[in-house]
């Protein structure tokens, strides 16, 4: 029985025993696209690890069109059948077995312009952000769902991108939403993403209070 277990383990999803297992404490990170990040231990928080592979020249910037090719490479991960859409099964595979901790939210929401404001003061002052569009949370209330640890405060990222209430997403609207997702963070206004000036997630921020 005991030599079965580490395939019990891998067929239910858990982290193998022995010298393979992750070490200390999980930390998640998932980005605009929707894609999860995961390390464990005492390393960088996972944005970096995501900033990293998107930045293909490796020059520090993050432009519109390495954004957008990050994007849609997960969005074609997500694209099982290949047919240039996520349907809905796509879309609860995702979210019950690729990003679980999208389950459970909401991504309906309001725009807050004071904590925007608050994000862009470090940067240069009283700046006024009137496109960056963030869910509020209701009072006394926490993130739910992929908000905890995503920069645009979204509990759902993949079925966010279905705005047309379709039950479909397709590969030109996912195109769309990613520009979208980009000029949001973009709060400077510069035409590039520097690791530095992007949001913390409530996740980090708890963390390096």
């Amino acid at each position: 029985m005991l030599a079965l277990l580490p395939l019990l383990l891998a067929a239910q999803g858990a982290a193998p025993v022995g010298d393979g297992a992750p070490q200390g404490r999980s930390q998640v990170f998932i980005a605009p696209s929707g894609e999860p990040f995961r390390v464990y231990g005492e390393v960088p928080y996972p944005v970096a690890k995501w900033f990293l592979e998107a930045d293909k020249n490796g020059d520090g910037k993050l432009d519109p069109a390495e954004f957008s090719a990050d994007f849609l490479r997960f969005f074609d991960a997500l694209d099982i059948n290949h047919d240039g859409a996520i349907d809905s099964i796509e879309r609860n595979r995702y979210e019950a077995e690729v990003a679980p901790e999208t389950l459970g939210g909401s991504w309906t929401g309001a725009r807050e312009p004071d904590q925007n404001k608050e994000w862009a003061s470090k940067f240069g002052g009283d700046v006024d952000l009137p496109s960056v569009d963030r869910p509020k949370p209701q009072k006394g209330r926490v993130p739910t769902g992929a908000a905890r640890f995503d920069l645009l405060g979204l509990p759902e990222p993949v079925a966010a991108m279905d705005f047309e209430l379709r039950g479909r997403i397709s590969r030109r609207a996912a195109g769309e939403v990613a520009q979208m997702r980009f000029n949001q963070l973009d709060a400077l206004h510069r035409g590039y993403l520097t690791l530095d000036t992007l949001p913390q997630t409530p996740v980090e921020g708890r963390r390096r209070r």
